[in-house]
């Protein structure tokens, strides 16, 4: 990928296309590896970590937000960024340039992680780690903002002509039947570990029963409550619909991330806790990119398109990595407790702004008017006949998951 590629070639990016991109790759895999590296490093408090960790990873997230800014510019290419020349990212050579231009990154956080260390003793250290601790609470509210835009930037795509919403019983009970078909797998290997529900005991069915009921609750009431944001004149009720569900559905993810992680549901593992904990972030991450780099295109932001989206990734997962490390040492390692509240506000989140979000998915990027909105107000002897109506690219190759 290019920053200096044509509009029309950067249209198609997908989000999986900008965040696979081989020449920015080795920054994700070194946001894994220290993120990781670093959690494990904090909880056990190897070689003074857990006073240490926190302006390490704030190191990290500065110097990539650097990293982010300079990117459009040759000198960013040149130091950042992999010429892989359709090679395999398998390769001896690739793995050797990635890690060479993952030094000027790491170089940078040695210097501010140094500065910080000579400018602050070792209470300002611990009370570096309980701001980052606190950021977390931010951190939560900006992963639903991040989810709902990224699942907005996905309806824009996928917007076609003018289109009635699908509302009614049936749809609702449909919609409802989905959500449970999609999170009943889940509860089954998170909430029973994966074995048959019927030699579980009776609280634990009765919480997990308590769950599913709630998520039938929220279903219909997130139906009635989005339904006026769905409809309207001249524009996409069908591709708001979807939306709407995506939401949905993620948010319940992270209701369900929360209510296994209540007092009242059986301990996990800290390494599954782990686990999910990065296959969310990622999606959030992927998200947040794609919504970066389609608003920079859009507003002909440079330095908030491609790659320079890729590398504010990186740095808000670095950040948010950051905070619940801190915050998980504060609790006495308690990854559980630190996580749950966390889940719940970004799941509140994306429920709360739904109708505002959705508002803006079958809308004019330019204009924000309806679609068509602007032939359709003039008279019939004003409007030119040999102009066809505006319509934006209707994704039809996008299957409909939702009827």
């Amino acid at each position: 990928m290019n920053n200096g590629t044509p509009d029309e070639l950067r249209k198609v990016e997908s989000a999986f296309t900008i965040f696979s991109d081989p020449s920015t790759l080795p920054h994700i895999v070194l946001l894994v590896i220290s993120s990781g590296s670093l959690y494990i490093a904090m909880t056990v408090n190897v070689f003074g970590s857990e006073t240490q960790g926190a302006a390490i990873f704030l190191s990290l997230s500065l110097s990539y937000m650097v990293a982010a800014l300079i990117r459009p510019s040759r000198l960013g290419s040149f130091l950042l960024t992999v010429e892989s020349n359709s090679e395999g990212v398998l390769r001896g050579r690739y793995l050797t340039k990635g890690l060479t231009k993952t030094l000027p990154v790491i170089a940078l956080a040695t210097l501010i992680w140094y500065f910080l260390n000579i400018n602050l003793n070792e209470e300002n250290l611990n009370d570096l780690k309980l701001i980052l601790a606190m950021m977390f609470i931010a951190m939560s509210l900006f992963q639903g903002l991040t989810l709902t835009v990224g699942w907005v930037e996905y309806g824009k795509k996928i917007r076609g002509p003018p289109r009635d919403s699908r509302t009614g019983v049936n749809l609702t009970l449909f919609r409802v039947m989905i959500s449970l078909v999609l999170l009943a797998p889940l509860v089954w290997w998170f909430g029973y570990g994966a074995v048959n529900p019927s030699n579980a005991n009776f609280s634990t069915n009765f919480v997990w029963f308590i769950f599913l009921i709630t998520i039938v609750f929220l279903g219909v009431l997130m139906e009635r409550y989005t339904k006026s944001s769905r409809d309207g004149a001249e524009v996409d009720g069908v591709a708001r619909d979807r939306v709407y569900f995506l939401i949905f559905i993620t948010s319940c993810w992270h209701l369900l991330s929360s209510w296994r992680r209540a007092p009242f549901t059986s301990d996990q593992s800290s390494v599954g806790l782990f686990v999910e904990e990065g296959v969310l972030m990622s999606i959030t991450i992927v998200l947040a990119v794609w919504s970066l780099s389609e608003k920079g295109r859009k507003r002909d932001w440079r330095i908030f398109q491609g790659q320079s989206a890729i590398f504010w990734g990186i740095c808000f997962g670095h950040a948010y990595c950051g905070s619940v490390s801190s915050l998980t040492v504060l609790s006495e390692g308690s990854l559980m407790t630190t996580t749950a509240i966390g889940h719940a506000i970004t799941a509140i989140v994306m429920l709360a702004i739904s109708p505002i979000a959705l508002h803006s998915v079958g809308l004019s990027e330019e204009s924000g008017v309806p679609l068509e909105a602007s032939e359709n107000s003039l008279t019939p002897e004003e409007r030119p006949h040999s102009q066809p109506p505006r319509v934006e690219e209707s994704g039809d190759d996008v299957v409909e998951i939702i009827r």
